[in-house]
C-alpha cells in the first residue's frame, strides 16, 4: 500500500510537467512542420523563378550577341547540319553557320564551347528555313554532348513554342523535357535587328535539377535548424513546466499537511495569477482551520473546566445533604431541635442547588445563538426603576440604602425587558451583598443612555478583574459563601445579546462601579 502511494505521489509529482512538455513540444513540432512546408514551397518557387530569370537574362545576352554579329548582314543564316552520330558538321557551311558579313567567318565549334561554358546549358539558334524545313536550327553543345534535332521532329507543343518566339514573345516551358530525357526548363527569346524585325530566336535548355541545388542546401539548413530548435524547445519546455508545477507541488504539500491536522502549514507561494489565488485560498483555509482548532481546544478546555467546576460546586451540597439525611435516617439525630436544624440545612442546600441549576440553564440558553429572546420596545427608565425597587427590598434586610438618580424619564430601548432587568438585578444584588458599611448607599445613575451601579466595600482585586465574568469565578469570602459564580457570566451574556457595553472599575477598600452602555442600539 505504501509503495502504491509512493508511486501515485511520483506520478502526480511529475505527470503535469511531462504532459506540458509533450504538449508544448508537439505544438512546436507542428509549427515547425507547417513552417517547413511553407518555407519549402516558397523556396521552391523562388529557386525556380530565380533560375528561369537567370536563363532569361542569359538568353537575352546571347540574343544581343547574335544580333550584334549579324547586324551587318541583316540576317542569320544557318547551314545544313551534318556529320556523324550527332557530331556538328565539318563542312564550310558548318563553319559559317552564322554569317554576319562576307568578310567575317564564325567557327561554330568555338562558339559552341564558349556558350556552353558560359551557360552550362544546351543552346539552340533558330532562323527562318532556307530549305524544306520551316526553321533551321543550330545546336550549342552542353558538356561535349551534341543534340541533333530538326524542326520537323518537334511535337506540336514544341513547334508552337518556337513559332511563338518569332511572334516577339519571350517564353519559358518544360515541354522539351521528353526530348532531352530529363527534367528541363526552356527559355526562348527572339533575336531582333536594329529595326525591331525578328531575325531568329535563341532557346536555352537547362536541366531543372540545377535550379533546386540551392533548395536542397536550404532544406538541409532548415532541417538542422528545426532539429536544434526542437531540442532547445524541449529543454525550455521542461524547465518551464517544472517552474510551473513547482508551486502546485508546494500547494499540494501544504494541503496534505492540513489534511493530516497540521493547520499551521502554509503554501509559501506568492504569485499574481490563478495559482497565486489558489495558494491564497489554501492559506486562508489553513488559517481558518487553525483558528477553529484553537477555538475547539479552548472550548474543550472550558468544557472540561466547566465539568470540573460544576462537579466541585455540586459535591459540597450533595455531601451535606447526604450526611444530614443519613443522620436522620439512622436515628443519630433524634432531638426535635436538631432534627429541625437538619431539615433547615437540607432545604438551604436544595435551594442552592436549584439556583445553580437554574443559573446554568439560563447561561446555556443565552450562549446558544439559536435561543430566541423576547424582543419588545420599552422605556429603559421603567426597567431600571423596576430593578431598583426589587433591590431595595433585598437591601432592607441588611440596612443598606439604594439611591436612584436619573436625568430623564423617557429613554426608548429595544430588547428583552425581563433579561435586561435580570442583568441589572444581578449587579445590584452583588452591590448590596458586598456593601459592609451601611453608611454608604448603593448608587444607581441613569444618564445619557448609561446605567452605573456603584457600592463601597472591599472591592475587587486588580488581578481578579479580567476573570469576574467567567463561570464559577467568585470570591470565597463569608459574604459570598452562597454564591454560585454564575451571576456575572449570565449578566455578560445578556449584555452581549443586546449589544450593551459593560465595564468595571474597582478600588481596594473603596468604590466598585459597573457601567452599562445602552447606546449600542439594542437587540
Amino acid at each position: 500500500m505504501k509503495h502504491a502511494e509512493k508511486n501515485g505521489e511520483h506520478t502526480e509529482k511529475y505527470g503535469i510537467a511531462r504532459r506540458l512538455t509533450v504538449y508544448f513540444t508537439t505544438c512546436l513540432l507542428l509549427f515547425a512542420l507547417i513552417l517547413g512546408l511553407a518555407f519549402s514551397a516558397l523556396l521552391y518557387r523562388y529557386s525556380r523563378q530565380s533560375y528561369v530569370d537567370g536563363l532569361k537574362r542569359t538568353a537575352s545576352s546571347i540574343s544581343e550577341m547574335v544580333a550584334a554579329i549579324a547586324q551587318r548582314r541583316g540576317s542569320i543564316v544557318i547551314g545544313e547540319p551534318g556529320g556523324e552520330s550527332g557530331r556538328p558538321p565539318e563542312s564550310a557551311s558548318g563553319d559559317e553557320m552564322i554569317r554576319p558579313g562576307g568578310d567575317i567567318r564564325i567557327n561554330t565549334r568555338s562558339l559552341s564551347r564558349f556558350i556552353s561554358g558560359l551557360t552550362n546549358s544546351t543552346v539552340w539558334l533558330v532562323a527562318p528555313g532556307t530549305g524544306e524545313e520551316k526553321y533551321d536550327m543550330m545546336f550549342m553543345m552542353r558538356n561535349e554532348v551534341y543534340v541533333d534535332t530538326r524542326f520537323s521532329q518537334l511535337n506540336t507543343e514544341q513547334s508552337r513554342f518556337v513559332e511563338n518566339i518569332f511572334d516577339k514573345r519571350e517564353l519559358s516551358t518544360q515541354t522539351f523535357s521528353k526530348l532531352f530525357g530529363e527534367g528541363t526548363v526552356t527559355v526562348g527569346r527572339p533575336v531582333l535587328d536594329g529595326g525591331g524585325r525578328v531575325m531568329g530566336a535563341v532557346l536555352i535548355h537547362a536541366p531543372l535539377k540545377d535550379a533546386f541545388r540551392p533548395l536542397k542546401h536550404g532544406l538541409i539548413i532548415m532541417a538542422v535548424s528545426l532539429v536544434g530548435a526542437l531540442v532547445i524547445g524541449f529543454g525550455a519546455a521542461w524547465l518551464m513546466s517544472k517552474k510551473f508545477t513547482k508551486p502546485l507541488l508546494m500547494i499540494n504539500k501544504a494541503a496534505v499537511r492540513i489534511s493530516e491536522g497540521d493547520y499551521t502549514a502554509r503554501t509559501e507561494v506568492e504569485r499574481n495569477d490563478e495559482i497565486g489565488v489558489l495558494a491564497h485560498t489554501i492559506d486562508d483555509m489553513g488559517e481558518k482551520l487553525e483558528t477553529a482548532e484553537n477555538e475547539r481546544r479552548k472550548l474543550q478546555a472550558l468544557r472540561q473546566e466547566f465539568i470540573a467546576n460544576i462537579s466541585h460546586e455540586l459535591r459540597t451540597p450533595v455531601t451535606v445533604m447526604r450526611g444530614s439525611l443519613e443522620a436522620l435516617c439512622d436515628g443519630v439525630v433524634t432531638e426535635p431541635e436538631l432534627v429541625e436544624q437538619y431539615h433547615g440545612e437540607l432545604l438551604k442546600e436544595s435551594k442552592y442547588m436549584q439556583r445553580m441549576v437554574n443559573d446554568l440553564l439560563d447561561l446555556s440558553r443565552l450562549q446558544n445563538p439559536d435561543f430566541s429572546i423576547n424582543i419588545t420596545d420599552f422605556n429603559l427608565y421603567d426597567c431600571v426603576s423596576d430593578a431598583v425597587r426589587v433591590a431595595r427590598g433585598m437591601a432592607d434586610g441588611k440596612g443598606v440604602t439604594v439611591d436612584f438618580v436619573f436625568d430623564t424619564g423617557e429613554l426608548p430601548f429595544r430588547g428583552d425587558y425581563d433579561r435586561v432587568r435580570q442583568m441589572l438585578l444581578i449587579v445590584l444584588d452583588n452591590a448590596v451583598k458586598f456593601t459592609e458599611d451601611t453608611r454608604y448607599p448603593v448608587r444607581v445613575l441613569l444618564k445619557e443612555e448609561k446605567v452605573s451601579v456603584t457600592n463601597v466595600g472591599k472591592g475587587i482585586a486588580p488581578g481578579a478583574l479580567p476573570y469576574i465574568f467567567e463561570r464559577f469565578y467568585h470570591s470565597r469570602s463569608e459574604t459570598n459563601k452562597n454564591g454560585t459564580g454564575l451571576g456575572l457570566a449570565i449578566a455578560r451574556q445578556i449584555a452581549l445579546r443586546h449589544g450593551i457595553g459593560i465595564s468595571v472599575t474597582s478600588e481596594p477598600d473603596g468604590e466598585t462601579s459597573f457601567v452599562f452602555d445602552f447606546s449600542g442600539g439594542g437587540a
